[in-house]
């Protein structure tokens, strides 16, 4: 059977030399072809460049699942694809003093050796770091970190609820930590814990960022404003 990387090689290798496409190694990296399926694109070039990106993408998911980073990998793919659109700059993953980084506005984590992602297609120039920073020196009070499982159950009772209450106006379902305590949208919070489980929670007030910590690295998550 032919490997995923042989037959990526012979595709890559037609593309440069045969039909001279030679930014190709830039088109990949910054993700621009991820998740276009080959099939339904016109065709010919077109088709075989999604087809090289699916491979790349395909060979990258194994390589992070056998170094043990596929929750994190998960996690920080979720984060990548709900980075607004018109934020280029955090559509990808961001190396900043050899630390990995991936944020969408509402959430961020932090990896301290960088696993195989997309980068963004444009430069990013949030600072990104002095957020982790900020977050880092002020939240020192404790919160109770949750479970997987209690979460899961937490959210898949609440679609239950939404779907049949409100259909498709359903809210945001919350994860709230207590009295007094910050709120959090529950997805965003299930998806650094599957990066994370065993994070130590901390927070400095109720509508400041969250901070998690961890061995593989750190996270933050913006709390709901509620008044």
């Amino acid at each position: 059977m032919i490997s995923t990387s042989t037959i990526y090689s012979v595709i890559y290798d037609y593309l440069v030399n045969k039909e001279g496409i030679k930014n190709l190694d830039d088109q990949l990296a910054k993700g621009i072809w991820d998740g276009t399926n080959p099939t339904k694109t016109n065709g010919g070039v077109l088709a075989l460049i999604a087809l090289c990106a699916a491979l790349r993408d395909d060979m990258r998911r194994k390589a992070n699942k056998a170094e043990g980073k596929a929750n994190i990998e998960k996690a920080m793919r979720a984060i990548i694809k709900n980075a607004p659109e018109y934020q280029k700059s955090l559509q990808g993953a961001i190396i900043i003093d050899g630390k990995q980084y991936v944020c969408d506005g509402y959430r961020a984590i932090r990896i301290n050796t960088p696993i195989d992602l997309p980068i963004p297609p444009v430069p990013c120039t949030f600072d990104i770091a002095g957020h982790f920073a900020e977050a880092q020196v002020n939240a020192v009070k404790p919160l109770e970190t949750p479970s997987l499982g209690d979460l899961k159950t937490h959210i898949k009772l609440k679609k239950a609820e939404n779907k049949f209450n409100r259909g498709k106006n359903a809210p945001i379902i919350m994860w709230k930590f207590g009295r007094d305590l910050p709120s959090v949208n529950a997805v965003y919070l299930l998806d650094i814990l599957t990066a994370f489980p065993d994070a130590l929670i901390t927070y400095s007030t109720s509508h400041a960022p969250l901070y998690f910590s961890h061995t593989e690295g750190d996270a933050i998550l913006m709390p709901f404003k509620l008044s």
